[in-house]
């Protein structure tokens, strides 16, 4: 079934498709002082994430790691867990859940959003695979890009399920590729750096 989206509620402005090729840049931030084959592996992991949802566009994701800097299109933060929450430090605000691998919060003009190394509740956190920590870095982008987008929009069928699923889910869904593909192209926050 093709789905056609309500433009109304992608973005406050306008998607314009360049006809010129465009390179976004995803930053992934360290505050856990993984070791760097680690940071290597979950890399190569979220950048053929990215990659497969560019699929069929004439734009390219470059993922990789170091300080967010404001030209950014995007900046996911790794943190070890909920206690040590960045976006929390820099963005007070209500205490975040606990059981959740990632939460992205926005403040003013600022958006950040954060993954944990591990997750759950407290006393029983653990680690992902690199494929776990993939999809939820692709939801987090996703509330990071349509950051006006309650919850239950972006977790219902106007996110697509896949990686918008309130659990998100491999492989991505058409709809989920042309979410990212179009919020990458209409940033309306900066980003958390």
């Amino acid at each position: 079934m093709n789905r056609i989206l309500n433009t109304s509620m992608l973005s406050p402005a306008p998607f314009s498709s360049s006809s010129s090729p465009a390179s976004y840049s995803v930053k992934l931030v360290d505050h856990t002082g993984s070791d760097a084959s680690w940071l290597d592996g979950l890399e190569k992991k979220i950048q053929s994430v990215f990659d497969e949802c560019m699929k069929g566009s004439s734009h390219n994701v470059v993922v990789s790691w170091g300080k967010g800097v404001a030209t950014d299109n995007l900046v996911l933060h790794f943190v070890q867990d909920v206690d040590h929450s960045y976006i929390q430090q820099k963005m007070p605000g209500a205490p975040i859940k606990e059981d959740i691998g990632g939460h992205t919060r926005t403040q003013g003009k600022v958006v950040g959003s954060e993954i944990y190394k591990l997750a759950g509740p407290r006393g029983d956190r653990r680690q992902h695979t690199y494929t776990g920590y993939s999809k939820i870095a692709l939801h987090e982008s996703l509330h990071n890009l349509y950051n006006w987008w309650s919850e239950s929009q972006l977790h219902g069928p106007l996110g697509g399920g896949g990686l918008a699923a309130a659990v998100p889910q491999l492989p991505p869904t058409a709809l989920n590729k042309e979410l990212i593909q179009r919020g990458l192209n209409i940033k309306t926050k900066d980003q958390l750096l």
